[in-house]
Order: structure tokens, then C-alpha cells, then sequence
């Protein structure tokens, strides 16, 4: 019964998946980012840097292990956004900039609110949860291309 289960549920997903772009959509409209290939290289890291600290947060959030949600979030902070190079940031939307600033001071927060004693790790879940929303509108909004 599980496997008659789980082949409708891989049934279902494979033709959810595989309608969710129609040819008229795969014209890609969001906004350009022009950046030198280093540039581009740079945000990619920093965005990949985010994702594997946001996967690191979540599943340590769930072990109520704060100690290393802390020691994930600390470094993602605002110390992390002083090291991004003006000329790069200069090119930078003012929305995607806002948006970048944002995800730092929320990492930021998440290290402050987990090394207090009385840390709950749902509230550093929904922190989360908001900072997620933020990637996904970014990445739906901008794409970097290199000039």
C-alpha cells in the first residue's frame, strides 16, 4: 500500500513539476544585475554561503542545539556585508541591495537571539522563515549577467 502511495505521489509531482513552466514563460524577465565575471563570482559565493548557513540554522534550530545555530549565523552577519566591495554594491539595484542588507541583519539577529540562555528555537525558525521569503523574492525579481 505504501509503494501504490508513493508512486502517485512521484506520479503527481512529476507532472506538477513539469507544468509549472509553459514556453511563454520561459522568457526570462526579471531585472538584470550587471556585474565583471569576478563580481558575479563573488555574489554567487555569498549567496551559496547564505543557503548552507540558512540548512545549517534549520536543522540545528531543530536540535535545539543554539550554540551552532550561533556559531552558523555569527559570520553571515553584518561583518560579512562590510566585506562586499563598493564598486560591486554601487551596481546593485537599491531593491536587491536592501533586500541583501536585510538577510545580513537577520543572520545578525539570529546569532544574537540564540546565544541568549532562554533561546527558543521557534523563534529562530520564523526568523528564518522570513529571511527565506526574501531569497525567493530576490531570485524571482533580479539575475546577475556579466558585462
Amino acid at each position: 500500500m505504501a509503494k501504490k502511495h508513493s508512486i502517485i505521489l512521484q506520479t503527481v509531482l512529476t507532472f506538477a513539476l513539469c507544468s509549472m513552466v509553459t514556453p511563454s514563460q520561459a522568457e526570462d524577465t526579471r531585472k538584470i544585475i550587471w556585474l565583471s565575471a569576478v563580481e558575479r563570482e563573488v555574489l554567487l559565493i555569498e549567496m551559496r554561503n547564505f543557503l548552507r548557513g540558512s540548512q545549517e540554522v534549520l536543522e540545528n534550530s531543530v536540535k535545539e542545539d543554539m550554540a551552532l545555530v550561533n556559531r552558523t549565523a555569527k559570520p553571515l552577519g553584518t561583518k560579512m556585508l562590510k566585506n562586499l566591495p563598493k564598486e560591486m554594491t554601487d551596481k546593485m539595484p537599491p531593491g536587491f541591495y536592501a533586500m541583501l542588507k536585510t538577510l545580513h541583519y537577520g543572520f545578525a539577529e539570529i546569532a544574537d537571539i540564540s546565544k541568549s540562555p532562554t533561546a527558543e528555537s521557534k523563534v529562530v525558525l520564523q526568523k528564518l522563515a522570513n529571511m527565506q521569503k526574501l531569497c525567493v523574492g530576490c531570485h524571482a525579481t533580479y539575475q546577475l549577467k556579466v558585462k
